[in-house]
């Protein structure tokens, strides 16, 4: 039988944290970015509250999150070049973008960074999840 903890040990983990961190940094800017725009600009701010309404705000946030999964494995296979992509390793990519959300999260008061569509919540890691297999499909048999 194989041993799972060498299987986690040997993944190509110089490459799958940057790209987490990366990602959850484009998301904090993003949203901190539309947080003071929105704070300066009345037309924007209209149109952020009338997109934040309970049944569009659900749907905007999951396909977000979908799109923040997708840029990651693109980023990893772009800038972080691995060594070759398996289902574990974008299982691997899923939990490095979910620990470093949830430090920038912990430390965004901080660090003044505010979150309007990629809280950490449910839908995000829904959405980034899906995101993150559906980009990566072809490396689902592996």
């Amino acid at each position: 039988m194989s041993d799972p903890w060498q299987q986690f040990k040997a993944l190509p983990w110089r490459s799958l944290v940057p790209t987490g961190v990366l990602v959850a940094l484009m998301a904090a800017l993003f949203d901190t970015g539309i947080y003071y725009i929105a704070s300066t600009v009345a037309a924007v701010r209209e149109v952020l509250i009338i997109l934040l309404q309970p049944p569009l705000a659900l749907l905007i946030r999951l396909g977000l999150s979908m799109g923040l999964g997708m840029v990651a494995v693109l980023s990893l296979e772009a800038w972080f070049n691995p060594a070759p992509i398996y289902s574990g390793t974008l299982w691997a990519l899923f939990l490095c973008v979910l620990v470093a959300s949830g430090v920038l999260s912990f430390f965004s008061a901080a660090l003044g960074l505010r979150a309007v569509f990629f809280p950490l919540t449910d839908v995000f890691l829904i959405g980034s999840a899906i995101g993150i297999f559906w980009q990566g499909r072809r490396y689902w048999r592996y």
